[in-house]
C-alpha cells in the first residue's frame, strides 16, 4: 500500500496482519471530501491501524497528527510507517486505546479520523462524546467515520451534524462537522 498524495507520495506504507485497510479508492475519496480542512490542520488519526490515513493527512500538508493504536504489533508498525516517510516531527503517537488517548491530547483539533473495528458500534458515539466533553473541537472541525455501510451511523452526535455520507462498496464514510 501507498501513500496516494503530497509530500509522501508513493511511500510504501506497511500494513498490519488481521487488519483490514482503507483502500487507496476510499482514502482518495475521503481526501477529496475534506481538502479544504487539511492544510495547517491538526488532525487525529484514532483506531489508526498502520497510519494510513494520518499519514495521507501530513503528506497532503496538515500540520500534525496525534496516531492512537492499542494492538503493540500494529503501534510497532505505525512507528515504522511514521519513519518510513520521515513524519517523525509532525506525529504524536500513542500505544494506547482511544479513550486514553483523547484525554492525552491538549488542543483542539481540526480533523479527526475514525476508523474502529466495525465490530465496535459503540466506539462511534463514544469518541464524539468524548471529543465534545473534553473540548478538542474547534467550531467546524470535521469528524470522519469509516463504517460498515450496513451499520449506519446517526445523523448528529451532540454538536456533531452528518454533512456527506458515502458509500464505496460495503464501506460507509460519514463526515460530521461541528458547530
Amino acid at each position: 500500500m501507498k501513500i496516494t498524495s503530497g509530500d509522501y507520495k508513493y511511500r510504501n506504507i506497511e500494513v498490519p496482519k488481521g487488519i483490514r485497510p482503507t483502500t487507496e479508492k476510499v482514502r482518495e475519496a475521503v481526501f477529496s471530501m475534506i481538502r479544504e480542512w487539511i492544510p495547517g490542520a491538526a488532525v487525529c488519526d484514532l483506531f489508526a491501524g498502520s497510519g494510513a490515513m494520518g499519514l495521507e493527512a501530513l503528506s497532503r500538508g496538515a500540520d500534525k497528527c496525534w496516531f492512537s493504536e492499542l494492538n503493540r504489533q500494529n503501534f510497532r508498525i505505525l512507528l515504522g510507517n511514521i519513519d518510513n516517510c520521515k513524519a517523525g516531527e509532525k506525529s504524536v503517537p500513542m500505544n494506547c486505546d482511544f479513550k486514553t488517548a483523547l484525554a492525552r491530547i491538549d488542543t483542539t483539533l481540526d480533523v479527526v479520523i475514525m476508523d474502529p473495528p466495525y465490530d465496535q458500534l459503540d466506539y462511534y458515539p463514544q469518541a464524539m462524546e468524548i471529543l465534545q466533553e473534553r473540548g478538542l473541537l474547534n467550531e467546524g472541525s470535521v469528524v470522519v467515520a469509516e463504517h460498515l455501510y450496513d451499520n449506519p451511523l446517526q445523523e448528529k452526535y451532540g454538536g456533531l451534524t452528518r454533512i456527506k455520507e458515502k458509500k464505496y462498496g460495503s464501506i460507509g464514510v460519514d463526515v460530521y462537522i461541528f458547530e
